[in-house]
């Protein structure tokens, strides 16, 4: 209970009774005490009021005033709202001796005069009329946040891993027969499914001001053919029997066209799904699809497109014209005399004589584990278990960001700048020449012409800059995602092989063995596996 005080009378005068805290409460506050008597008309003596709280112990004090006589003083209350705006609190103190108390449509008037309106604590205010806890802060009025709700969410029911690779078989090798790491689905399976949003409630302030709720978030499927989705729009199920995949926030169902061989029977194969080819990919014929490519057999000197994956049981002998192309990973069991590009990653037992490109890693460390001779680029890491070899085959191995999507980035950043910083200039030449217009006052032909000019250039740069960010957002994630770049080595990395890594460069002129090769300030470094 706080400590609270209360004006006494009698023949002598004006008394002040000063009643101390109970337990855990709350003394009575100086500046609220000489508030309360400026308020009544009572005079008092500042030091004398001091003294008497600051010494009060357990007991009660009574403090004489003035002589004076006045009439019996009300039970008095107070309404302050907290500078929130959210809580409105009640103070009250206690009358003398024939005072009246207070009632609750005293209190309300007080509210509303606050212009108190909303959250109006009616059974706080009957409490406080029953129990009269003086000096006490008590809560009649309170606001409300808005509460938050939910976002929709879209939940798959189906593995999103696309970048999965071959598992090692216990004597070191991969089984390249046993690669069909596609996710199988059944005609009328639910592959993903829409956790609705969930609104939130608006807030408001004492005053009864609205603080709307946030706006929810709301998702829809993304989807290719072979899909539909429910009649409450919560589901989306496949409609026949084949694979599924996510690229890019999209769902694909993709049914697999199969052949024995590409070549002379099928001609050149050009597919919206996955293709299976159960024997081999002849000579100058090429598959092409959104999907991708499952090969038993061998590929020769053929072209292979995919959005997705392309997996070679066999292998692929170039021939120095082969080329392959995939939106996912490439698996091979060897790459000869070819050009492979893969957004993800490559790998191979053994890659001879070959230019290759993976957004991610290239590997080459299962079975011999060789990459000898052509050129292999890759992102992040070059793994394998040996490079070149003792006759010195010319092989090139990089790793890390390109050095020219370096300078591309920076020239991109310095045209976005040098454009925007005309774009306010020629916008107000077009402003003051319209103002012009508006006010009647006539422009020779030759301004007009100018005029207009200056508006398609404008239009082309604001057009143009937008293209830039497009393309500097690109190469900005790319960068910024790079991470660590390195080539780890598990066997033998014989002279003559040029390593770039992240623009530093070195010819090997000793073996390195069973180690990793790091960029170290502006050099390249082994250290330990």
């Amino acid at each position: 209970m706080n400590g609270y005080f209360q004006i006494q009378t009698d023949e002598k005068g004006v008394s002040l009774l000063l009643s101390p805290p109970i337990g855990e409460g709350e003394r009575i506050r100086v500046a609220e005490l000489k508030e309360y008597l400026n308020r009544i008309g009572v005079p008092y003596d500042v030091k004398a009021i001091n003294s008497a709280l600051s010494s009060m112990g357990e007991e009660e004090v009574v403090l004489f005033l003035a002589a004076m006589k006045i009439p019996p003083v009300d039970e008095k209350c107070d309404i302050q709202v907290m500078y929130d705006k959210m809580t409105v609190i009640l103070r009250m103190y206690p009358p003398s001796a024939g005072g009246l108390l207070t009632s609750k449509a005293h209190i309300m008037d007080l509210l509303g005069q606050s212009k108190v309106r909303a959250g109006i604590d009616e059974d706080a205010i009957m409490m406080a009329l029953e129990e009269r806890p003086y000096c006490t802060d008590i809560v009649v009025a309170r606001g409300k946040l808005p509460t938050p709700g939910r976002d929709a969410s879209l939940v798959y029911h189906f593995d999103t891993n696309n970048t999965a690779r071959p598992e090692l078989k216990e004597d070191g090798t991969v089984d390249f027969f046993k690669l069909n790491n596609l996710h199988q689905c059944t005609k009328g399976q639910v592959l993903a499914e829409i956790i609705p949003e969930e609104k939130g409630e608006d807030g408001f302030d004492v005053y009864g001001m609205v603080t709307p709720a946030r706006e929810v978030k709301k998702v829809k499927f993304s989807h290719g053919r072979n899909l539909e989705v429910s009649e409450d729009g919560l589901k989306l199920i496949s409609k026949v029997d084949g694979h599924t995949s996510l690229v890019d926030g999209t769902v694909f169902v993709a049914d697999v066209y199969s052949v024995e061989n590409v070549g002379t029977s099928t001609g050149n194969i050009e597919y919206h799904g996955n293709v299976e080819v159960k024997g081999n990919v002849c000579e100058n014929f090429s598959v092409k699809t959104d999907g991708s490519v499952y090969v038993t057999g061998v590929v020769e000197g053929a072209v292979i497109e995919a959005g997705g994956n392309i997996i070679i049981a066999r292998g692929m002998h170039g021939q120095n014209k082969g080329r392959l192309k995939a939106g996912g990973n490439i698996i091979a069991k060897f790459i000869s005399a070819a050009e492979v590009e893969a957004d993800g990653f490559v790998e191979a037992e053994q890659i001879i004589n070959a230019k290759v490109s993976a957004g991610t890693s290239v590997n080459a460390d299962a079975g011999k584990g060789l990459i000898t001779g052509g050129r292999i680029v890759a992102k992040r890491t070059v793994n394998a278990r040996n490079v070149g070899s003792a006759m010195g085959a010319a092989t090139i191995i990089e790793v890390g960001a390109d050095p020219t999507s370096k300078r591309r980035l920076a020239e991109l950043q310095k045209s976005v700048g040098e454009r925007s910083k005309t774009i306010p200039q020629m916008k107000k030449i077009l402003e003051d020449t319209t103002k012009k217009l508006k006010a009647g006052i006539k422009l020779t032909p030759d301004q007009i012409k100018n005029a207009r000019m200056l508006q398609v250039t404008l239009a082309e740069s604001q057009t143009r800059i937008q293209e830039e960010l497009k393309e500097i957002e690109k190469f900005d994630k790319l960068l910024k995602n790079e991470g660590p770049s390195y080539i780890n080595v598990r066997g033998t990395m014989y002279q003559g092989v040029a390593v770039n890594i992240s623009g530093a460069t070195m010819t090997v002129k000793n073996e390195y063995t069973y180690c990793r090769l790091i960029k170290k300030d502006a050099d390249i470094a082994s250290t330990n596996l």
